[in-house]
């Protein structure tokens, strides 16, 4: 029906839309395929091999090193590998093209954009041997003549095919020739040397199942020590000749941190189901979740990403991963504000309104990526309510390795802030039916729902003391509004717990807007899902600003280096530094109105960032107050001496 008259534009087009790596993506779907087929047609289910390998043959005609990805599926015809090479959105051998399945055009886009010196292509089928090359010839993308006098389909030489594949008597190579004839694409220089067998892991949930290895290459050492031969190479992998150069199995991100939590036992791995709500749109889902271990051989990042992740799964393949500080607010949604790098998700959603784009970068609800979506939210209420047993417990863990804190520190404080808390509070009402009052605004429903660091009850001249019956705080509107809701006026209270950490440490907690860098050379950090909400603040031992206060305070009152001195002086510049941050954080939540200070705008302002100009900015009167304290402590000490 439609004709294309630039298709090489639209090649282009598409290509930009892809992730960093997918042609080796799509190059192991298309094995996975060929292998697949090749056992239905010969009724076998054993016996699969994939293979990220040198192209040894390659290797021994040019010299340089190239990346080749080569299976024993049912390989292809020479008929079938013109047409498969150069025809835009084909059918296929499989026959099942679908917006959902096989699009026919994932290699063709991917591997030529990426690789316009070209992409090698052999293949052996009922005993013919073709190769081609797809690639730039410096006007469009096409096949590249190959042959003496210009042929674009050639014979290919039966020493190019590895050993399996001539074993099996079917199958294809795929090398990837980089943009120029002399790149590296088996371990370029800008990557890790096992850059290629992480990403094939993290990219997929499970691999190496069903009959089928998938294996990759994976060098150590400098390009130098590195062996020239497939003899060579075999060597190396028997632990002779020199440095590893293994061919290392991929088994996919779920077996990798299976492996991992089994240190611990097989509870601390499991699915919750959610149920989603049908009524709004909004399918089930799965959340699979492990808690892996910490300490000496615990480490995975060498081939997946570890603790701290979550993705999404969709046809056996991980999308959309949220790793390190852009986890953070995924983390808190799902209430795990505490030992955030023990545990990990996979979020699986199901029913047929669940696709992923063309990219195969996002996973859509409805049409939605899950993470923009009601959906994800709905899951994330519906999995903090049956949240698991490890996982509690893990959290309680690194919770517990906080220091305890001071008491009296906490009510001088709590007093010295009194007075100046009290002038100007925020007013919030509960929406009820016989309310005297009527209020609008936004709701005030936030991440510590029940957990005891938020509470509400019914605005009264008694006590405002936390009474027996607080609760957790639901959605209450936050302006009165003659046009609202009925509503009753209700006294809150939010809890806000500092505690002191490193940078490493943090790395644990789910940090509000961390902005890429987290705690690193910030002072402080809220933890929760939101700035409005969040009942802990860390702070950073490691910060140099802290350690210049610490410094300055030291060489003013303890010159002489004495160790008992420090430890007071520390407690006593931690606390008026506690004092000074509590300040500035629940002093600008007190602006909460539900029109100019919502939720976003509290995630700007006690963000990391802002929380450290509030450091920096009242340094003066800190050191002031700090050097009082420690002054009335030193004559307290002389007078009793």
């Amino acid at each position: 029906m439609f004709r294309v008259e630039n298709a090489d534009f639209i090649a282009d087009k598409l290509a930009a839309e892809l992730l960093p790596n997918q042609e080796f993506r799509e190059v192991l779907k298309n094995s996975l395929e060929a292998v697949g087929r090749r056992f239905h047609d010969t009724g076998t289910t054993t016996g699969g091999r994939i293979e990220f390998d040198v192209d040894w043959s390659m290797h021994a005609l040019t010299g340089n090193w190239y990346v080749a990805c080569a299976d024993n599926g049912d390989g292809m015809s020479r008929s079938e590998l013109e047409l498969y090479t150069t025809t835009l959105a084909v059918q296929g051998a499989g026959g099942k093209q679908s917006i959902r399945g096989n699009q026919g055009m994932g290699l063709k886009i991917s591997g030529p954009t990426r690789h316009k010196h070209g992409v090698l292509i052999r293949s052996l089928k009922n005993g013919e041997r073709t190769m081609v090359q797809i690639g730039w010839n410096g006007e469009q993308y096409g096949l590249i003549p190959l042959g003496p006098e210009g042929e674009l389909v050639v014979h290919a030489p039966v020493d190019t095919f590895p050993s399996f594949i001539l074993e099996q008597g079917s199958g294809t190579v795929v090398t990837f020739l980089g943009n120029r004839a002399d790149d590296n694409t088996f371990a370029p220089s800008d990557r890790s040397r096992g850059w290629l067998f992480r990403y094939l892991n993290s990219r997929f949930y499970r691999l190496s199942g069903d009959g089928v290895q998938v294996l990759v290459r994976v060098p150590t050492g400098d390009e130098v020590d590195w062996p020239h031969t497939l003899s060579e190479a075999s060597d190396r992998m028997r632990g002779e000749g020199g440095r590893s150069f293994n061919l290392s199995k991929v088994n996919g991100t779920a077996e990798i941190w299976d492996q991992a939590t089994r240190r611990l036992g097989d509870d601390w791995r499991g699915t919750v189901p959610v149920v989603g709500d049908l009524a709004s749109g909004i399918p089930p889902a799965e959340i699979h979740w492990w808690v892996v271990p910490t300490g000496p051989g615990s480490d995975v990042s060498s081939r997946t990403f570890g603790g701290g992740s979550v993705a999404v799964l969709y046809q056996n393949e991980l999308h959309d991963w949220r790793t390190s500080n852009q986890a953070n607010p995924f983390f808190a949604r799902l209430g795990v504000l505490y030992g955030k790098t023990r545990i990990a998700f996979v979020i699986e959603p199901k029913g047929e309104t669940t696709a992923s784009d063309f990219a195969r970068a996002h996973v859509l609800v409805g049409g939605t990526p899950l993470f923009q979506s009601d959906a994800w939210l709905l899951w994330a209420d519906q999995f903090r309510a049956e949240m698991p047993g490890p996982i509690r417990q893990a959290m309680a863990d690194e919770a517990g390795k906080l220091q305890e804190e001071d008491p009296d520190v906490a009510k001088r404080i709590r007093d010295r802030l009194r007075e100046v808390m009290q002038l100007l509070r925020p007013r919030r009402f509960k929406p009820t039916e016989k309310g005297t009052v009527r209020a609008s605004g936004e709701n005030v429903s936030g991440a510590g729902a029940g957990s005891g660091e938020m509470s509400e009850r019914a605005s009264t001249s008694a006590t405002r003391g936390r009474s027996a019956s607080a609760r957790g705080i639901g959605a209450v509107l936050s302006q009165m509004d003659d046009e609202g809701t009925p509503s009753t006026e209700v006294t809150s209270i939010l809890k806000l717990r500092p505690e002191w950490v490193t940078e490493l440490e943090s790395e644990g907690y789910a940090l509000v807007n961390g902005n890429g860098s987290g705690l690193h050379d910030r002072a402080a950090a809220l933890v929760g899902e939101d700035g409005r909400t969040a009942a802990m603040l860390l702070m950073n031992r490691d910060f140099r600003g802290y350690q210049a206060i610490l410094a300055a305070i030291n060489e003013w009152a303890n010159p002489e280096g004495d160790e008992m001195k420090a430890t007071k002086i520390e407690g006593l510049t931690r606390e008026w530094i506690n004092q000074k941050m509590i300040e500035a954080v629940q002093g600008l939540r007190q602006l909460e109105n539900g029109n100019t200070w919502l939720t976003q705008q509290y995630n700007d302002a006690l963000s990391p960032v802002a929380l450290t100009a509030a450091f920096m900015a009242d340094r003066y009167h800190t050191l002031r107050e700090v050097k009082r304290s420690v002054g009335a402590l030193r004559q307290t000490a002389e007078a009793a001496s």
